[in-house]
């Protein structure tokens, strides 16, 4: 098969792969959750990951929240930063199966999957 035909074979494919793939806009109740996230991702206590893709999108998704909303969202970033810098080891193991798990699910399945996927450096399985 030519080059030719294989990329116009190919193309339709990839590019509505890529409308699929589309990010999708975070609720407000998303991007507090994901702002808890980022907490307990950036936190030294629990490990840090790279937060580049992370902290790119929070950035995007933040520049048009209410400053209600984005007042919560601190509010949690702030709570989870203090919760994982006096965790003791059972709050620890609590709050590293909680970024691992709940934050990878929302953070993996919403508008940031795309960016964190790319670098890859925050996936944890």
């Amino acid at each position: 098969m030519s080059m030719l035909k294989a990329l116009i074979i190919v193309a339709p494919l990839v590019l509505s792969t890529a409308a699929l793939a589309a990010p999708q806009r975070l609720t407000d109740a998303q991007y507090i959750a994901a702002a808890r996230c980022q907490a307990l991702m950036a936190s030294s206590a629990l490990g840090t990951v790279d937060m580049h893709a992370v902290d790119a999108v929070m950035k995007t998704e933040g520049a048009t929240r209410s400053p209600a909303v984005a007042d919560r969202a601190d509010n949690a970033r702030a709570q989870a930063d203090r919760a994982a810098r006096h965790a003791g080891p059972d709050t620890k193991a609590t709050l590293i199966a909680e970024r691992n798990g709940p934050c990878h699910s929302l953070l993996a399945g919403g508008p940031m999957s795309a960016a964190i996927d790319a670098h890859g450096s925050t996936r944890t399985n």
